[in-house]
């Protein structure tokens, strides 16, 4: 019956693909991103001068962020049907479950409104309720909304939807419905975590699309993410891509599944009192969306027993929006600083995990944060693949050292993103051991180029089991690189150590159970883990012998 409901909101609309094409992997040229950072300047002064450059990029590049930033500036503008010229393509090249095709959507939906074409603004009203409901899943309250605004139009314009249309309304409850237990037997994993965002708010009530790229104040919330029994660890699960047309299904995909906006008073009663936090910062070219499912993805893997945190910065989400991504550092720092203040709070302790462009942002805030709160100290600090200036970082890094329990860096020679950063910026970054690996007195450098990593080499952080462990091993149990079995001593001097991460070191599984025995059981962990091998059979001998190898390497190292 549902699918048939479903079908009669199809019947009629237009035809935008339902299936997104994949995308080749490539590094943009330098000239590419600068022609991109020309338009961010030339829009507040020579709007035409602006367009006629985006034609011109868009002619060189087929990129579906930079699609939808244009269609939007256009259509603020007032360049209505500029903007549907924008916006059609990149909806025919987004699968239905993908946030960006009901942003595309909604964008044509407002579009056709303003040319007085009621008709096609409301075939692609329906589209966009069916992307945002393959996402959500047909009884998410987020929904209610644009089932709302549609009732009325349909009653006008397609009256024969009308009863599919009320019954699928009376199908959502009313309330929210309770959370799901962390760890639900056998069902889906609800991972809860605390936001804050400096990105302007749109006003959607769909998890997804809530916030843009644009810089505004700091908004704070919570979100929920949940996890599909069977997840494997470093995967974020999603559709296979071309051949998808169902639903999201929180029983084999990872799903943003809602967010709650909250006061600061009720936020910081919420996250940040005695237990200690794991706050996640990312990377340029990241949607709010994708950032929140990597940071419950991170928190679920590690098995962080505390508050999982989350901070997003206002990216334009396109892989050739870098310059325009960087020029928000320090006008973000401001709504930063605010969130480490409230972060900071109690007697938990906050540890951070920085990718990428996200380090600028983090280092920019926290050491003026810290300058003007000498009282507060942070945990472990987590520098993965950050593309930050070498010289700029060591003229930063004593009065951060001095305030936190330890800062890591994790940097490899096969990062291509940051070689292009390096042709951008005119020197190695931080996290590219491509030359010379950075080494400096009170930082543990961990070298991860021989971790198996994406296409680009810039993701390994949170892909990979060997780095998932290291980074357990590093902010759930404070073990130092010694102690940590997945590394091993590369280069060291009198003032600093370089570690390697071994492609054969432990996984995040092994180290997670380790931990915990020798948290449970202390100095009788080896025997209880040894028990366990003894009784364990088939594929689970292998697993219990690498945990024993873990525990009794970290009873050694005491």
């Amino acid at each position: 019956m549902k699918a048939a409901l479903l079908g009669a909101l199809w019947i009629g609309a237009v035809a935008v693909g339902s299936v997104r094409a994949q995308e080749a992997v490539f590094l943009p040229e330098v000239n590419t991103l600068e022609q991109v950072a020309t338009f961010e300047s030339l829009r507040t002064s020579d709007i035409q001068a602006a367009f006629d450059l985006a034609d011109d990029l868009l002619e060189q590049v087929d990129d579906i962020g930079l699609q939808l930033y244009f269609a939007h500036v256009a259509f603020d503008a007032g360049g209505t049907e500029r903007a549907i010229s924008y916006a059609i393509p990149a909806a025919e090249a987004l699968e239905p479950a993908d946030p960006r095709l009901t942003e595309a959507l909604d964008l044509l939906v407002v579009s056709h409104e303003a040319l007085g074409d009621p008709e096609t603004a409301l075939a692609y009203e329906l589209l966009a309720y069916n992307s945002a409901e393959a996402r959500l899943g047909p009884e998410n309250l987020a929904l209610m909304p644009r089932l709302l605004a549609l009732e009325p139009k349909v009653e006008d314009l397609r009256p024969e939807l009308l009863g599919a249309l009320q019954a699928m309304r009376a199908a959502i409850p009313t309330e929210k419905t309770p959370k799901p237990q962390l760890r639900a037997e056998g069902g889906p994993t609800a991972v809860e975590v605390w936001f804050g965002t400096n990105r302007k708010d749109t006003g959607a009530s769909d998890p997804a699309q809530r916030f843009g790229s644009d810089l505004d104040d700091l908004t704070l919330g919570s979100l929920t993410v949940t996890i599909p029994p069977g997840h494997l660890s470093g995967l974020i699960e999603r559709p296979e891509g071309w051949f998808f047309s169902g639903h999201l299904d929180p029983e084999k995909h990872v799903v943003l599944a809602s967010l709650e906006d909250l006061t600061k008073e009720a936020f910081a009663q919420g996250c940040c009192a005695q237990e200690d936090k794991l706050l996640f910062v990312h990377g340029y070219n990241v949607t709010f969306h994708d950032g929140a499912l990597r940071a419950a993805q991170l928190a679920f893997d590690l098995e962080f027993r505390g508050k999982p945190m989350y901070y997003s910065w206002p990216s334009k989400a396109s892989l050739y929006g870098y310059l325009a991504d960087a020029n928000n550092v320090v006008p973000s720092r401001p709504a930063m600083e605010e969130f480490l203040e409230i972060a900071t709070r109690g007697a938990g302790k906050l540890h951070i995990i920085a990718h990428s462009m996200g380090n600028r942002y983090t280092l920019e805030a926290l050491e003026t944060f810290l300058l003007k709160h000498p009282e507060r100290r942070i945990g472990q600090l987590v520098l993965a693949a950050p593309d930050v200036d070498r010289a700029e970082f060591e003229a930063r890094f004593g009065s951060i050292r001095s305030r936190a329990e330890g800062v890591t860096l994790y940097a490899s020679r096969n990062d291509l993103a940051l070689q292009v950063s390096r042709r951008v910026n005119g020197g190695y970054r931080l996290g590219d051991a491509s030359g010379e690996v950075f080494a400096l007195e009170g930082l543990d450098t961990v070298d991860a180029s021989l971790i198996e990593a994406d296409t680009l080499g810039h993701s390994y952080f949170g892909d990979a089991p060997q780095m998932l462990g290291d980074i357990l091993g590093l902010v759930r149990l404070g073990w130092g690189p010694q102690e940590r079995c997945g590394v091993s001593v590369r280069d060291q001097n009198a003032a600093s150590a370089v570690w390697e991460v071994q492609p054969d070191g432990c996984r995040v599984e092994e180290i997670r159970t380790a931990g915990d025995l020798i948290r449970l059981h202390g100095d009788a962990a080896g025997a209880e883990a040894a028990r366990r091998l003894d009784a364990a059979g088939g594929d689970q001998m292998a697993f219990w012998q690498d945990v024993l190898a873990v525990v009794e390497d970290r009873l050694h190292a005491k």
